[in-house]
């Protein structure tokens, strides 16, 4: 299941710029995929996966969340600092950034097969790159044209196979509770992802 998940997730990030190309005259499409992914990223993660990293690690797990949240605001900021001002050090940043949390992805996606809230974890990874995937392209395409976002497409597909490659080992030799935490701040990211959905933001702003 492991695998099938990683290659569900590589797709669905790839698949950025044939969504980004049917979505952007199509803004009820848009919608309906919001809703879809809003509810079924939710349930997993906030039915599975909150619960029982609060039972490993207690109230830190909300803190960690909480972080989750934030930290792709601090990204979104610099793409969209970049993508209006060509701000390159801010895109730097940002494509690190969207490195790490790929590879935060991957690892997450390696230990899909063990328990209930892993196997949600790992669920919630593969379909919420679907919005960041089209978040990436939809904010980086009308200002750089194909081959940068492409770039930091294949970056993020890389990153997550590392984080899927490397993922069991560096599990294994973490506390169950530092695992936990770190599990919360992935969820947190995805929710952010899910809720937050930048590519509507960035559509809205190109009608104006």
């Amino acid at each position: 299941m492991n695998i099938i998940l990683l290659l569900t997730t590589l797709a669905a990030l790839l698949s950025g710029p044939l969504l980004y190309a049917v979505a952007k005259g199509r803004p009820k499409l848009v919608k309906v995929m919001d809703i879809f992914v809003m509810i079924s990223v939710a349930a997993l993660v906030l039915i599975e996966v909150v619960p029982e990293t609060y039972e490993q690690a207690g109230l830190w797990s909300f803190v960690f969340i909480g972080l989750g949240l934030l930290g792709p605001s601090v990204l979104e900021h610099l793409l969209t600092r970049a993508r209006r001002e060509a701000h390159f050090a801010a895109l730097a940043v940002a494509i690190i950034g969207l490195m790490l949390h790929s590879f935060g992805d991957g690892t997450a996606l390696s230990t899909g097969g063990g328990t209930n809230h892993q196997i949600a974890l790992a669920l919630a990874v593969a379909i919420h790159s679907v919005p960041v995937g089209l978040a990436t392209w939809w904010l980086m395409f009308p200002v750089f044209g194909r081959g940068l976002p492409a770039f930091t497409l294949a970056a993020m597909c890389a990153s997550t196979i590392a984080g899927y490659i490397f993922g069991v080992e560096i599990s294994s030799g973490i506390d169950p509770r530092v695992w936990a935490l770190f599990q919360a701040l992935v969820a947190g990211s995805i929710l952010h992802v899910v809720f937050g959905r930048p590519h509507a933001q960035g559509h809205h702003g190109h009608n104006h």
